[in-house]
């Protein structure tokens, strides 16, 4: 992965590098899928630059509370934490909330970010987490976590692990989410869950919308080390020697890959780097779109960022070099269908300009000055990322 995608920093496991507990009610390797060990493992991912991440959820395992797990370095057992029994995340049957947030419930959870120390794990996607979850239509169901959240973040947070929530969090809690977290998942999977393809050009299209919500809070960036996540890209999936990423056209290939660079969302490839076509891996590497991403400054709408209200998108930032970037989306899809080309523009008094160059990013080409605005008629679904040049 080092040699097919240099400036890619973590490999992270979903929930199956865990199927049961410890004697301690903590969430432990599988010992069928890594018989060596996972330490073995996060050592070897290190020789070659990489660091490990894992999924956990929130609250008490309830397997560890059917065995009566001792927490580590106590004599008290989890099921004295959890005598109510209530849901302790977005996925009912699986963990319990803590009657009470005390020193013996950071006890266990400082017990797990001990383990994951052990392990040499550096990301923890934590899912399931609340006030959020739930799906487009009925947002926002899992139960309110926070308090839990705090603690597995401050545990975790000993050990300089970076710890990300999920899914669909809500923006109300932004400031808080900020403070106990380092980026969130904004959305619901972008995963289609067909039997033939893994997305649609609508699916990337919807998660331009919650974006306005997050733009507008002042917590999200670098400068205060959070950042949204619109979930994975899948651009160039392989399998087999197929392309299953259940994409359109190239065209909303890059636009998917321009707008998480405009928003520095957290950069996930959901697929094995060495099936991706040579293509596709290019794009993945492009230096100025990941300069673009790497910025860690979080793109604002021109307008309205709801697509479904604007089918005209137009996001721009400015880097902290003092680089102007836009990207010009035409956002017009269906479930099912594409939609329309349509002229999309840039007034450059919005963003403070009379006159600009402009450079196409994706091309390397030199549009040419402009004066007022520039415009270009984009076909359904397609984009133009562009730097711009004060003139």
């Amino acid at each position: 992965m080092k040699v097919k995608l240099p400036r890619y920093e973590y490999i992270n496991l979903d929930s199956g590098w865990c199927t049961e507990c410890d004697e301690y009610g903590r969430w432990a390797a599988r010992d069928d899928l890594f018989p060596n060990g996972f330490r073995a493992l996060s050592d070897y991912l290190k020789q070659n630059g990489h660091k490990l991440g894992v999924y956990l959820l929130p609250g008490i395992r309830q397997d560890a509370v059917d065995k009566r797990c001792r927490i580590k370095g106590t004599n008290h057992t989890v099921d004295e934490l959890v005598q109510l029994r209530k849901e302790g995340c977005g996925f009912a049957g699986t963990t319990f909330m803590p009657d009470a947030h005390n020193e013996l419930a950071m006890a266990y959870y400082q017990s797990i970010a001990d383990l994951l120390h052990e392990y040499g794990v550096s990301y923890v996607k934590l899912d399931a987490v609340g006030p959020g979850g739930g799906n487009e239509y009925y947002p926002y169901q899992a139960p309110d976590n926070r308090a839990c959240t705090v603690m597995l973040y401050n545990a975790l947070n000993k050990y300089g692990i970076w710890v990300e929530i999920s899914w669909y969090i809500d923006h109300s809690y932004a400031d808080e989410w900020a403070q106990i977290s380092n980026g969130a998942r904004i959305y619901v999977d972008i995963e289609s869950y067909s039997t033939r393809t893994m997305t649609s050009t609508h699916r990337v299209m919807q998660r331009i919308t919650p974006c306005e919500k997050w733009a507008q809070k002042c917590v999200v960036g670098s400068d205060y080390g959070f950042y949204i996540d619109l979930d994975v890209v899948l651009v160039g999936m392989t399998v087999n020697g197929k392309c299953v990423d259940g994409l359109d056209n190239d065209e909303v290939r890059q636009t998917y890959i321009s707008f998480w660079a405009m928003v520095s969302s957290v950069f996930c490839i959901g697929s094995d780097p060495r099936t991706i076509p040579d293509k596709y891996l290019s794009w993945y590497n492009h230096k100025e779109i990941l300069d673009i991403h790497q910025s860690g400054i979080m793109a604002k709408p021109i307008g309205s960022g709801d697509v479904w209200q604007n089918r005209k998108q137009v996001w721009w930032k400015k880097l902290k070099d003092g680089r102007i970037y836009a990207c010009l989306i035409n956002a017009h899809t269906y479930i099912f269908m594409l939609g329309f080309s349509h002229e999309v523009s840039i007034q450059f008094e919005d963003i403070g300009l009379k006159r600009a160059y402009i450079k196409d990013v994706w091309t390397g080409k030199d549009l040419g000055l402009f004066e007022d605005r520039y415009s270009i008629v984009l076909r359904a679904a397609q984009s133009q990322l562009l730097q711009i040049i004060p003139a």
